[in-house]
């Protein structure tokens, strides 16, 4: 077959109208949900995700579809059903880890056509949202085992990292911890929960994630030590904190409020050209200024080194995430005319761009190795005058299967924040308030009646968000 003009012209249609459709982000495929959850539309946001058996079979995204589908119904509040999912996704991250099949997906063609495990920090809110649910139907048993496995996950991906920049720390799970014991009146193990927290808000959130300890852990570790006896430590964290034990003599119950305040990050596709020049030894080097890329690439033999400067450079596609900038910016609760700041405990937008610039040299390794012997092998086809068939072919499958995997839980907060509040039993009304400016305001109403001794849960959500960053 002559490798002429026409052909050439064929290819270069194919792959235009094939890449239309293959190159939009798993976020823009995903428009209709994210629409109807951006409208509140619960209805219309569960009918997309109705058909669990058509989910099922696509295994590629079905994490994802469980992590969407328990997302909605936390939102809507159905706890059980939630829960349902949220499990099903624990399982899948379980057996997920057991697999070594994904990866040679991940090396040999694509990760975007690999079977979605979850980022290490996805799978870490799992349990967050399982351990909600739970204090919510009042299951304080199951709440704890939800929060002790999710400490137990972050364990295994401590101990598969060696750098101590990684996302290898949660602070927010030994608090949530530290809160489920709180609730349960396990002052002891609830004050060491606390205390894991705050170390962890100290070395790590505040250098990779810009974020302060907040206000009320440092009040929950006054309270606890206070509670069991601790006096050496009381006084220590008085002292540190500039805080003193607090004596609500006139409250025998409480509120435990949790805001998720926007929604995270989504991936997109960053595409990039890097340049093959002559390096020493028998090497090229494959550069980009822009980046800060020089990479000195070993090649087999004399004949690929002068293939590879014959390419002159190679396309490669990573993922990269988007901020959807949150629209309020803080929030209080209001309660008898007392205004109570919610405090951020997570930084979910944070530690995603942390986590994934964490593993970008990885990515690059990788990225790099599958592009440069798939152009290659385009490359050397185009020379041999009785392939240039499987040259076309070659071009399409090269182009086409090199895109960068922008699958993630889209429905995850922006961050998440939270306020203690002691209260006398009886009947409370709660006003919750995100605030944008004086005139940006959204309020929602709480009527409960508290029983004594009771930690009662509330929760808001807001899905407002400025645009993308």
């Amino acid at each position: 077959m002559k490798f002429d003009n026409n052909l050439f012209k064929y290819v270069a249609f194919v792959l235009f109208v094939l890449t239309l459709g293959a190159c939009a982000s798993y976020y823009k495929k995903n428009e209709s949900l994210m629409n109807a959850v951006y409208a509140s539309d619960f209805t219309a946001a569960n009918k997309l995700l109705a058909d669990d058996d058509k989910w099922e079979k696509q295994r590629r995204n079905l994490l994802l579809f469980y992590l969407h589908k328990g997302t909605v119904l936390f939102m809507e509040g159905q706890h059980e059903a939630s829960n349902m999912y949220f499990r099903k996704a624990d399982y899948w991250v379980e057996d997920f880890n057991k697999n070594a099949g994904d990866f040679a997906v991940t090396i040999l063609v694509n990760a975007k056509y690999s079977n979605y495990g979850g980022e290490n920090f996805e799978q870490i809110l799992i349990h967050y949202y399982t351990t909600l649910n739970y204090l919510m139907l009042n299951k304080t048993d199951e709440a704890l085992v939800e929060g002790k496995r999710m400490l137990a996950k972050m364990q295994r991906i401590t101990d598969a990292y060696k750098s101590e920049n990684k996302y290898k720390r949660d602070a927010f799970a030994h608090n949530l911890l530290g809160m489920i014991y709180d609730i349960r009146g396990e002052y002891n193990d609830a004050f060491i929960a606390y205390r894991n927290a705050l170390e962890i808000y100290k070395e790590d959130y505040t250098k990779n994630y810009d974020m302060r300890v907040p206000q009320q852990l440092k009040k929950d570790l006054i309270s606890t030590a206070k509670k069991v006896g601790f006096v050496t430590e009381q006084i220590a964290y008085e002292k540190e904190f500039n805080l003193q034990a607090e004596s609500n003599q006139d409250a025998n119950a409480e509120i435990l409020f949790f805001w998720n305040n926007g929604l995270g990050p989504v991936k997109e596709q960053n595409s990039f050209n890097i340049l093959i020049v002559p390096g020493a030894n028998g090497t090229v080097n494959l550069v980009n200024p822009e980046l800060g890329i020089s990479l000195s690439w070993p090649a087999k033999d004399n004949n690929e080194r002068s293939d590879l400067l014959d390419m002159n450079f190679i396309r490669l596609a990573l993922p990269k995430y988007v901020s959807r900038v949150p629209f309020y910016s803080h929030a209080v609760i209001r309660i008898n005319n007392e205004s109570y700041p919610l405090q951020m405990a997570q930084n979910v937008n944070g530690i995603a761009f942390k986590s994934l610039k964490d593993r970008m040299g990885k990515e690059l390794a990788i990225g790099l190795g599958r592009v440069l012997a798939k152009q290659l092998a385009v490359h050397q086809l185009k020379k041999n005058k009785d392939q240039q068939g499987f040259a076309a072919a070659a071009i399409l499958y090269s182009a086409i299967s090199e895109q960068a995997d922008t699958r993630n839980w889209q429905l995850l907060p922006h961050s998440i924040h939270y306020a203690r509040i002691a209260l006398k039993a009886g009947k409370q009304q709660v006003k919750f308030i995100a605030k944008a400016s004086a005139e940006n305001q959204q309020e929602k109403i709480y009527d409960i009646d508290l029983k004594p001794n009771q930690t009662k849960i509330l929760f808001a959500q807001t899905l407002d968000f400025t645009g993308y960053e």
